[in-house]
């Protein structure tokens, strides 16, 4: 049925005919408003919007790769500082006596540990009279020399045990040859005893040779020759860093090489 015929009231269908003339006016200005150039910019301005848009998808990738990055620097630099602390600690508690290196495993290190021994013998290489005179001491022995002494000989001994009871070594050698190189004049009666008794622990096997005894290491030294001090002799004699001369009786004398 038409809607003229079920109509009570005109009124909602002027009100329906005017929505419908607005909006053919409002389309009329539209299509007729457009200038020559108004497509050519709308296209210009699509094309910024798309470079925009892929220059806002650049910066996102940008973004998230910089973040990446973050995260990998911050691991970076949580173990330098693990590392950090490690060196620290090992700077802080280094051994007296640094394991020598070398690009030969055996013989590099002996060489370097020998040449630790360089300074310390040239310091100990002059006498009271004022002449030179090389004294010879026991040279420090390599990580790679004390791990080749088998376990059962060295027991719970630790390297730096060794280096240290070869300082005490050496301490009682340097104190000895320098007090027997002194003037008579200058020497004390009580030293002066000490001097002839080391004289009378010398005989010609010792000509030239620089040792100490037992009443040396307990003299001039800290050495404790209880087992494990004579452990560490014996390991000495072993790498060649000492040998024995023994007699008369239960003397033995620990000459340095």
């Amino acid at each position: 049925m038409p809607l003229v015929d079920t109509l009570v009231d005109i009124g909602p269908l002027e009100e329906c005919l005017h929505q419908k003339v607005s909006a053919l006016k409002i389309s009329m200005d539209i299509r007729g408003g457009w200038g020559e150039d108004t497509v050519g910019e709308i296209e210009d301005l699509n094309r910024e919007l798309e470079s925009m848009r892929s220059n806002v998808n650049s910066l996102k990738e940008t973004v998230t790769q910089a973040k990446r990055d973050l995260a990998s620097a911050y691991a970076l630099l949580k173990r330098l500082q693990e590392l950090s602390c490690v060196a620290l600690h090992m700077k802080e508690n280094l051994p007296r006596h640094l394991p020598s290196a070398g690009a030969s495993c055996h013989k590099g290190s002996k060489e370097k540990a020998a040449s630790n021994n360089a300074e310390r013998q040239e310091k100990a290489s002059k006498t009271g009279c004022g002449k030179s005179k090389k004294i010879q001491t026991i040279q420090y022995i390599s990580i790679n020399e004390f791990e080749s002494i088998s376990k059962y000989i060295r027991g719970r001994l630790q390297y730096e045990q060794i280096n240290n009871a070869i300082n005490e070594l050496n301490k009682a050698i340097e104190t000895k040859y320098a007090l027997m190189s002194r003037p008579r004049a200058k020497i004390s009666e009580f030293d002066m005893r000490i001097v002839t008794s080391c004289r009378h622990h010398e005989n010609k096997e010792t000509k030239g040779l620089y040792f100490v005894v037992d009443s040396d290491i307990k003299r001039w030294s800290n050495m404790r020759l209880d087992t494990a001090g004579r452990t560490i002799l014996t390991i000495l004699r072993t790498l060649k860093r000492l040998r024995e001369i023994r007699g008369p009786g239960n003397l033995i004398r620990y000459v340095a090489l």
